[in-house]
């Protein structure tokens, strides 16, 4: 529970973490050629404005999809630990939603596999740290990847920082955009939902590395 005297800093501070969400996704849809297309010509549309038009549908979908999704703020301390070989801040992982803002301390920990190799984020002053997950993976059909990653205890000096995930709804489907699907980029994940990564955190399935991995339509990696 917030405090009192905090409740108003933090408020703001997720109203505003919020609006970079926001406009962090309209420049990955824009990436991704599902932006927002401005017409104002009045004239007949041929075939091709037609098309253009469907893909201006599409994206208010994706914008109300986006703007209905839920924002999770977490406060993580790890304090110093004398032996932190024996264990981690937090074990390696991805991120269940769209993306996660992290705002940290000058101290460091967090490390992100790449070409499986752990890599060191060094913190940088009044900068976020911005991790892809599961959902924009999904959603894009594997075109972003979600980041694994994971916290090292430090043996000298407590860790502090703020993460600001944001996430479709509790209730929403979570499938591949289907403008993003073709004979070329056929679909690649499994529909799912929450209710799929609750049963999964709960049953522990060691099959696979991660929830991530659960939803992969095996025969397309094969």
């Amino acid at each position: 529970m917030m405090v009192s005297c905090c409740r108003e800093m933090g408020v703001g501070y997720a109203r505003e973490t919020q609006m970079l969400f926001q406009s962090l996704m309209e420049a990955i849809l824009e990436s991704l050629g599902l932006e927002e297309k401005n017409t104002h010509n009045k004239t007949p549309k041929t075939n091709q404005e037609s098309g253009n038009d469907n893909r201006e549908e599409n994206y208010d979908i994706i914008k109300k999809d986006i703007g209905d999704g839920s924002q999770l703020m977490v406060v993580n301390c790890y304090p110093p630990c004398p032996e932190p070989e024996l264990t981690f801040g937090m074990p390696p992982h991805s991120d269940y939603g769209f993306l996660t803002l992290l705002l940290q301390d000058e101290v460091e920990g967090l490390q992100i596999l790449h070409k499986d190799h752990w890599v060191t984020i060094k913190p940088h002053p009044q900068s976020f740290v911005v991790n892809i997950g599961d959902h924009l993976e999904i959603l894009s059909n594997g075109r972003y990847k979600s980041v694994m990653h994971r916290v090292l205890a430090n043996s000298k000096k407590s860790r502090i920082s703020v993460a600001s995930l944001h996430s479709l709804a509790f209730t929403a489907v979570i499938r591949p955009w289907p403008m993003l699907i073709n004979d070329e980029n056929p679909k690649r994940y499994k529909d799912t939902d929450f209710a799929d990564f609750v049963q999964y955190i709960t049953t522990c399935d060691s099959k696979h590395k991660n929830f991530l991995e659960s939803r992969k339509l095996t025969h397309i990696y094969t």
